[in-house]
């Protein structure tokens, strides 16, 4: 059976559990022939599962109480980091003292921006210090986020500290990771496996199949990165080097397994998003999720 599981955004060794059951003939030892999507727009994949366009796809846990999006079954978490805002040292310190901030981040408006502001307030107020969100710009700038800090910004929104956070501090950047726990939102950074409504009812030992082997696929790298290492430059074609080895690393003890539904492991983070009215999925929207 052929398969498609839809990327969040570009290939990444977040999704080595995935990469790791085609490599390793798990997938086709079920009977599947599976194919990883990289989506034109972050929310594509989403959006073709709900339609029954796609079997698969993974994306923050976050879009799941961000926006309504009936169709969607929430099967497990693979990954987990801490995700964040990337800040120089001189910035931060400005931000505290009531001055003005100037942000890059791939995705730009509306509730993304609004997350971004709501954790540097949070971070700050923990600090007993007060930002006004209006002193903090937020511009649309790709996902280059070192190059864009190196160019002029103050900060960069929509970093990762296995990816930006290993960047920075390979690159020696003075910088802050302003962490979104830091900023009172929890569980804000990870990577959730979706299938639809429809084809879950109608290939429960599909997903169920899929569901063991990205477990597997996550053990396997948590057991050996240097398996997992070999096996992303393998299958990406890209040749190897200290700054990749060292995100390798950071990722694999991130990595999650077995592979588990648990509505209770977001919860907080919904309840949080509810209390700042941004989430526009009610409980019992949520809870469909897992059924």
């Amino acid at each position: 059976m052929k398969v498609q599981i839809a990327l969040e955004w570009f290939l990444n060794p977040d999704h080595l559990p995935l990469i790791t059951g085609i490599t390793e003939g798990w997938f086709a030892a079920e009977g599947l022939a599976v194919e990883l999507v990289e989506p034109e727009d972050h929310y594509d994949g989403l959006a073709a599962v709900a339609a029954g366009e796609i079997a698969f796809a993974c994306n923050e846990p976050l879009h799941m109480v961000d926006a309504r999006r009936p169709g969607l079954r929430a099967l497990g978490c693979f990954f987990e980091t801490e995700g964040g805002i990337v800040l120089h040292r001189e910035a931060a310190a400005r931000l505290l003292d009531g001055g003005g901030v100037r942000l890059a981040s791939p995705v730009a408006g509306g509730v993304t921006d609004r997350i971004a502001r709501e954790i540097l307030r949070g971070w700050a107020q923990a600090q007993g210090r007060a930002v006004d969100p209006s002193t903090i710009a937020i511009e649309g700038a790709g996902f280059m986020h070192l190059d864009n800090l190196r160019a002029g910004y103050d900060g960069a929104w929509l970093c990762f500290a296995n990816f930006e956070g290993v960047e920075a501090r390979q690159a020696g950047l003075d910088h802050v990771f302003v962490t979104a726990a830091e900023g009172g939102f929890p569980n804000f950074s990870a990577l959730e496996l979706f299938s639809g409504e429809a084809f879950l009812a109608a290939n429960p030992a599909v997903v169920e199949a899929v569901g063991r082997v990205v477990g597997r696929g996550a053990q396997a790298c948590i057991d050996d990165p240097g398996f997992a290492a070999r096996t992303w430059y393998a299958h990406s074609g890209t040749r190897p080097g200290p700054l990749m080895d060292a995100i390798i690393a950071d990722t694999c003890p991130r990595l999650v397994a077995p592979l588990r539904r648990d509505a209770a492991r977001w919860r907080p983070m919904w309840r949080h998003f509810q209390d700042l009215g941004l989430s526009e999925v009610d409980e019992a929207g949520f809870e469909a999720l897992y059924r």
